[in-house]
């Protein structure tokens, strides 16, 4: 039987692995070469999830998903194909209110980097403090750049692309902290739970023992009790 740590949240893992590319990308690109088209990586986003969207719904058949009741392989993916078309299609207006849709992007990876603090928390990482710090650092920088304050993001978008870089990247290491302590606190239970298995046998062992003693203690004098009758 699979255990729930042999079978993570596969696709919100890829998405917020995507979503972590695509920002550092994206940002490294803008920042380097800001004369290239934002309708460029519109086309390029939609693509992706064009093909994401397939993969997860081959996925959910060709894994036989849908045996399981709480896997949404197939809406997730239909959803996903939905938006890469529509990305296609409308990818010149989306390039023109693409600090929108990164403000957005910034806010997801904000709260899921906060998830993750919560997690490393009460798995007792000792990262959690600086994941707490980095997770409210990008829900607000996500404020600042879907509101526009005091227009720092429309009148200099250097700023969005370095805040992308930043987020994408402890996006990612958070998600790999949260991963090698989730493996790690796995085996430490896995290991107490044997380390007390082979104590409850030493201890029924002992028990044994101890009644095989007390057996053979009774079992000589009631011989010596019935050979001193037979004498007498």
């Amino acid at each position: 039987m699979r255990t729930k740590e042999e079978t993570p949240n596969v696709v919100g893992n890829i998405a917020i692995i995507f979503a972590s590319l695509l920002m550092i990308a994206l940002g490294s690109i803008m920042l380097i070469a800001d004369d290239v088209k934002m309708v460029y990586f519109c086309y390029g986003a939609g693509g992706c999830l064009l093909v994401w969207g397939i993969w997860l719904i081959s996925r959910y058949f060709l894994h036989k998903e849908f045996q399981q009741t709480t896997n949404y392989g197939f809406s997730v993916g239909t959803l996903v194909v939905i938006l890469g078309a529509i990305d296609l299609i409308r990818a010149q207006d989306i390039a023109d209110t693409i600090p929108t849709y990164l403000g957005i992007l910034v806010l997801v990876e904000g709260v899921v980097m906060l998830q993750n603090t919560v997690q490393l928390k009460n798995l007792k990482g000792g990262l959690w403090m600086v994941s707490l710090v980095f997770s409210l650092l990008s829900v607000a920088a996500s404020v600042v750049i879907l509101l526009d304050i005091k227009h720092i993001i429309s009148e200099h978008m250097a700023i969005l692309y370095i805040t992308q870089i930043v987020v994408g990247a402890f996006a990612l290491f958070s998600l790999c902290c949260v991963g090698v302590r989730t493996k790690k606190y796995h085996r430490d239970v896995a290991k107490t739970v044997e380390r007390n298995l082979e104590e409850s046998e030493a201890w029924f062992d002992r028990e044994e023992t101890k009644t095989e003693v007390a057996d053979e203690k009774e079992e000589e004098f009631t011989t010596e009790e019935n050979h001193t009758e037979s004498e007498e």
